[in-house]
């Protein structure tokens, strides 16, 4: 499945953050190719207006070639890695291969950069 052209040959899942149970994804194209980023908590919030829920996701990058910061505050950088978020949630849902809930080692999240994908 694709989410606004975002499909799993678009990314790579690796192990950046050794001995952590938060997975981190490189970039394979696109404007953000090469920018790695490493998902933390992450939470859909229904809609009181019965619209779509919102998907709110913590995230860190943590290599690019494009200046982080400019990357955070990034309107399209977010909704892409929204986009691309929510084709990784979809293909593990296929997959039977996921888990909810709360860190099983007690690791904390990698940051408190809340996003919400439009």
């Amino acid at each position: 499945m694709m989410y606004n052209n975002i499909s799993q040959y678009d990314y790579d899942r690796i192990e950046f953050r050794e001995g952590t149970n938060h997975d981190s994804f490189k970039i394979k194209t696109g404007a953000y190719s090469g920018t790695i980023v490493t998902f933390g908590e992450i939470a859909l919030h229904e809609q009181m207006d019965g619209s779509d829920p919102k998907l709110k996701f913590q995230y860190q990058i943590e290599e690019s070639a494009l200046d982080a910061d400019e990357l955070k505050d990034d309107v399209d950088f977010n909704n892409y890695i929204g986009d691309m978020l929510t084709s990784i949630i979809s293909k593990a849902l296929d997959e039977n291969n996921f888990a909810i809930g709360g860190n099983p080692d007690g690791t904390e999240s990698t940051n408190n950069n809340s996003k919400e994908s439009n």
